[in-house]
């Protein structure tokens, strides 16, 4: 998630959450208050504002489902909401433009094809040893092996070798263009000009971990006492089904440090996140989940505490398209047809959504608009079902539809979805919930004919919601299942086309292949909606008009209550 920057305006909010640690304060007991004349630094020198509350209230709490490992680099769906605990080569601003991170400053070939990084020669692991350039080496090989099995694999597969080396077992590392010049250079060889390449490496699976460390205690490396990191923080305590303590790391001297003295995660399932501690005062930020919305914004205090913003983030309907009944793209269409997106976001999400009829939201450069392809229109949809061979409904199977820990919203959407379902292609399903780790497995191994999925931008580039997520790739290595040739070539030559006009052409080309054939029914866009405390400080506006979360830029304000 880093110093992981998002912007609220069109970036993901999911990311957006990881960059500010749910951003949540842990009230600590009062203490004597800072004189405004007195210059102020924090445990690893970092100036505090003027206006900041004393040290002692520098403390962040958030509250989230407990991970099952920190090993982001290996599988992000493990361990999201810490990844502010490793620094990438390279980081994003408020903009989400690349700044200087682990690596002081890089440069790109003339062909576009090479990048060469710096890395900053003081780094240092939170056990004092220094950050290297084999230790990126290290990281890249482990997690892309195939003995690894990193769902996030694909994301690497325009560097040299990496698709043959995360598709072979026991494959020679050296295949792999990821090389240490020295101890402090880095470079990274691509098979084409990737202009992208340095948003990929700021993203949590591009997150170095410690050699040493994992050598010696296995999968068990993150645990309290075993886990290294590399950011302006560390891991201090984890107390498995409580909470884990973060506090700030004495030997980073790079240029993200952090403002707060400590984070504290208590675990908490989202499906029974609720405002009632942010209304306490107990938390700093909250997301506001449409079925609080309306209430929100009835509320004086709370509505001028709401900031509302489009996102880079999808929610769609997948299917497993290599099997009956969804097999036939004239099931999925039916399928499309049948939902009314425009009752879903203004009567089920209160207007916390708009709909999606295409994987890119408005937020990309190359959306299109694709609404013909898949809107409501239930007697299309009976038509197509009927020339499926299902008519009415009649010899559908009743389908299980896979829900990732839906929240109660999520809940109630795919509910309405299921009447829609019923009522217009009498057809019915019914539905699994299951967490992050085990939906994602069965997911990437294709097991679920059927399933309800958002997925938020990590960078705003088709390579990203299009490239990495539809095409085609090997069951437990690709979150989809979905094969067209046409489409496959057109991100080929995305790949290879210089032109920047050009290629947001071909990719919309390939969008339009994606939607026509239903390899998913698209259903919203979300909007950010999020409460922020008066005295949680440090968000900045963005170009996009919009609000950004910089971890490291956060920090609790002099009225705060417990510190006035």
């Amino acid at each position: 998630m880093k110093a992981r920057r998002r912007s609220i305006s069109g970036m993901c909010v999911i990311s957006c959450i990881i960059a500010l640690g749910c951003a949540c304060l842990l009230i600590a007991d009062a203490g004597p208050a800072v004189s405004q004349n007195t210059a102020v630094v924090n445990s690893i020198g970092k100036p505090m504002p003027p206006d900041a509350a004393p040290l002692e209230f520098q403390t962040y709490r958030f509250m989230r489902d407990e991970p099952t490992s920190l090993d982001v680099s290996v599988n992000l769906y493990v361990g999201q909401w810490n990844e502010f605990l490793f620094e990438t080569l390279v980081a994003k601003d408020e903009n989400g433009d690349l700044i200087p991170a682990a690596a002081d400053r890089w440069e790109i070939s003339p062909d576009g094809k090479t990048w060469t990084f710096y890395l900053r020669k003081t780094g240092r692991w939170s056990d004092g040893r220094p950050v290297t350039a084999h230790d990126f080496v290290y990281t890249f090989r482990r997690s892309l092996s195939y003995e690894t099995a990193n769902p996030y694999a694909a994301f690497y597969s325009d560097i040299v070798g990496a698709k043959t080396y995360s598709q072979t077992p026991k494959a020679d590392p050296a295949m792999l263009g990821v090389r240490a010049v020295d101890d402090h250079t880095l470079t990274i060889d691509t098979t084409h000009p990737a202009p992208y390449l340095g948003l990929i490496l700021s993203v949590p699976t591009s997150m170095p971990v410690p050699r040493w460390q994992v050598e010696k205690h296995g999968p068990r490396w993150t645990e309290e006492g075993n886990c290294v990191s590399n950011s302006s923080y560390r891991l201090t305590e984890w107390q498995h089904g409580s909470h884990m303590n973060f506090e700030l790391n004495p030997y980073y001297d790079g240029p993200i440090k952090g403002y707060v003295e400590k984070i504290h995660r208590v675990f908490r399932h989202p499906s029974t996140a609720n405002l009632l501690p942010y209304e306490n005062d107990e938390v700093g930020f909250a997301e506001v989940q449409a079925n609080e919305l309306i209430r929100v914004r009835r509320d004086p205090e709370l509505s001028s505490e709401l900031i509302s913003n489009p996102t880079d983030g999808t929610w769609y309907i997948f299917f497993g398209t290599r099997e009956p009944p969804f097999d036939d793209a004239r099931v999925r269409r039916a399928v499309a047809r049948a939902i009314d997106r425009e009752a879903i976001c203004r009567v089920v999400l209160h207007g916390a959504a708009v709909p999606a009829y295409s994987m890119l939201p408005v937020t990309f450069e190359a959306h299109g608009d694709y609404r013909a392809y898949q809107e409501f229109d239930p007697g299309k949809a009976r038509k197509l079902l009927a020339e499926a061979g299902y008519p009415g409904g009649r010899g559908f199977p009743t389908m299980e539809m896979w829900l990732r820990q839906p929240r109660p919203d999520i809940r109630m959407v795919a509910e309405v979805i299921q009447g829609m379902l019923r009522e217009h292609l009498g057809i019915g399903i019914t539905f699994r919930s299951a967490d992050y780790p085990v939906f994602t497995n069965y997911m990437f191994n294709w097991n679920i004919k059927l399933g309800l999925v958002p997925f938020f931008g990590d960078y705003r580039d088709p390579k990203n919601m299009l490239d990495m997520i539809w095409r085609p790739g090997s069951r437990g290595r690709s979150r989809h299942d979905f094969e067209n040739a046409e489409f496959d070539a057109l991100l080929n030559a995305a790949d290879q086309e210089i032109d920047p006009d050009e290629r947001t052409e071909i990719v919309r080309r390939a969008e339009r292949i994606l939607v026509e054939e239903a390899g998913a029914a698209f259903v919203f866009h979300p909007m950010a909606n999020h409460l922020f405390k008066p005295w949680l400080r440090g968000l900045k506006t963005n170009r996009f008009g919009g609000k950004t979360v910089i971890f490291t830029d956060l920090y609790i304000g002099e009225d705060f209550p417990e510190a006035r």
